[in-house]
């Protein structure tokens, strides 16, 4: 699919409004296919802000607020994607690219489900976006998760990230207790970077399954590994002194292999979205523009069915009415 074979995609961006999925932004609303745009951030404000960029430059763009924290907020959205669709105000969805995701410096924090939230946000609402998503591609549809060097291990990430920790489904659902006041800021975090990797290690590991049902659809999914982008909002929650040194000085580090900065790792986004780039790719993985293989232990196969089952049954009770009446699983 690339600009030349369609005059005007529509392309689905989650997480616009801020780091690497603004960076996309800039470079769908420059885009010579002129894509038409449905975007779903968190922020009104700034999702309301997103939208005006893209029309203020010619574009097409429909802002729809969701929190991935609350998969009530997700089948909202879903909701109102169909909704676009079926009215005919945007066509089928040629491309969606599922930016959005969260980290976290405790793994104590909860979704509004009550599930541990960096899990919730990276792995459960990903399964139920696609799930809405899958019915309303359109042929060729192209869906784009975003992976992470962190689901290889902790000298992947420089050593920023701790390695990640496999368990059951449920288990990785699961948040720590609340604390109780006596736990050492080093190890809060520890906790928290270990879910995040683990989040990753399980969103890439869900990838396989996925790019093969779609695929019995004509369509391809690939995941995009945007390599270290320092400076981005990941680091929001982190102490202010800590997320100074990653805002300002951090980015630095965009020179060694394995980093990058915004611009170029969303440019290589979405040049992989559109087709632009690795037009015939499916079920791969791409790290800043270059294809590689995700780690070997994604490609378990009785990780990956667990994973499916367990996210079928956790996601059931929020799949919007007309997704549950007509789409196969």
């Amino acid at each position: 699919m690339t600009h030349s074979d369609i005059t005007s995609p529509t392309v689905l961006l989650t997480g616009p409004t801020s780091g690497i999925g603004a960076g996309m932004l800039g470079h769908l609303v420059r885009h010579p296919s002129r894509p038409t745009l449905v975007l779903i951030g968190r922020d009104r404000e700034r999702l309301d802000a997103a939208a005006r960029r893209a029309r203020d430059a010619g574009l097409v763009a429909h802002p729809l607020r969701a929190d991935l924290a609350d998969l009530t907020d997700v089948s909202r959205a879903l909701d109102d994607v169909g909704d676009l669709v079926r009215s005919g105000r945007v066509g089928r969805l040629d491309a969606a690219i599922l930016n959005a995701g969260a980290q976290f410096t405790d793994r104590r924090r909860r979704g509004a489900q009550g599930w541990e939230l960096a899990f919730t946000v990276n792995v459960i609402a990903q399964h139920l976006l696609l799930r809405g998503i899958r019915p309303l591609l359109a042929d060729h549809g192209h869906a784009v998760l975003l992976g992470s060097s962190t689901h290889r291990g902790r000298r992947a990430s420089f050593n920023l990230v701790p390695d990640p920790v496999w368990q059951p489904p449920a288990a990785l659902a699961t948040p720590m207790p609340e604390p109780t006041g006596g736990e050492r800021f080093r190890d809060e975090r520890e906790h928290g970077g270990t879910a995040y990797a683990t989040s990753k290690l399980a969103l890439v590991t869900l990838s396989h399954p996925w790019a093969r049902r779609l695929a019995d659809d004509g369509h391809r999914l690939n995941t995009y590994d945007p390599g270290l982008v320092a400076g981005t909002g990941l680091g929001r929650d982190m102490p202010g002194y800590m997320y100074w040194v990653w805002r300002w000085m951090m980015p630095a580090m965009s020179v060694l292999p394995g980093a990058t900065t915004p611009g170029r790792t969303s440019r290589h986004a979405v040049e992989l979205a559109l087709g632009d780039a690795h037009p015939g790719l499916h079920g791969g993985y791409v790290e800043i523009g270059r294809v590689t293989q995700a780690a070997p232990s994604t490609r378990l196969e009785t990780r990956q069915a667990e994973l499916w089952s367990w996210l079928e049954q956790a996601t059931a009770p929020y799949l919007p009415a007309w997704l549950r009446d007509g789409a196969a699983a």
